[in-house]
């Protein structure tokens, strides 16, 4: 099978262009970004994990990830959550204050453990609505015989739609983990893995438009530094 072509338009520096700039606290840059540099996956083999392969239909592999990636994000936090129920009377990311709406439409603010229990248990019984993630494989398409195709055409219609309202929930935890308990990441050691889980999150996401540009607000200083870092391994690998 030849390499997948990657399909993220513009290249990674061109997420900044999509990103409006916002004001964020020194202390939350100071923290997560002073362990940036040395503590993530290399930003081209994230972006090789995220871009979709050849004869893969991108239904199963947004579903597939999206699976992955909420079952990364809930252990992380449970590793965390005892220190929100500690701290965090409000669900936010920096000086942004989330909301959860309940079923007739009403906003309302709640205490961060709370908001994202519901927002977990919201997203596990999507993902197990056999309606909206069918387990079984949809038609298999021969195309030689190492290759196969399979088409994902028992997938609903709204399925990018569910798959964008999964990712918008999924980004208000990290981004609040983030900013709220990355110090309790550094003391139990996970700033590699949970930066690394950060940044696919995020690559993915912006590989297949799976949030509006104001929803990266709160962390648009970390996808910053995920550029520059892009930047410098194109220079250092010219330079070579």
């Amino acid at each position: 099978m030849s390499k997948p072509s990657f399909r993220f338009p513009g290249g990674i520096t061109s997420l900044l262009s999509t990103t409006p700039k916002k004001t964020v606290s020194e202390e939350s840059k100071h923290l997560y970004l002073d362990y940036m540099s040395s503590h993530f996956m290399p930003v081209d083999r994230l972006k090789e994990l995220s871009a979709l392969p050849q004869l893969v239909d991108q239904g199963e592999w947004l579903a597939t990830n999206t699976i992955g990636f909420f079952n990364h994000i809930n252990q992380c936090y449970g590793v965390l959550s005892e220190f929100c129920v500690q701290s965090c009377p409000t669900m936010s990311a920096g000086s942004l204050q989330y909301t959860w709406q309940e079923d007739k439409g009403k906003k309302v603010k709640l205490s961060a453990p709370k908001h994202i229990d519901l927002v977990m248990s919201y997203i596990e019984h999507i993902l197990t609505d056999e309606q909206t993630f069918p387990t079984k494989f949809g038609n298999i398409t021969y195309i030689s015989e190492n290759h196969v195709r399979v088409d994902g055409s028992d997938f609903p219609q709204d399925f990018k739609t569910q798959i964008k309202k999964i990712f918008k929930y999924l980004f208000q935890v990290v981004a609040h983990i983030l900013h709220s308990h990355y110090q309790e990441i550094v003391d139990v050691k996970l700033q590699e893995h949970f930066n690394s889980l950060a940044a696919h999150f995020i690559i993915f996401g912006k590989t297949f438009d799976l949030l509006e540009p104001k929803d990266w607000l709160p962390l648009d200083d970390f996808i910053a530094a995920l550029v520059q870092e892009c930047e410098m391994n194109t220079l250092s690998a010219a330079a070579s």
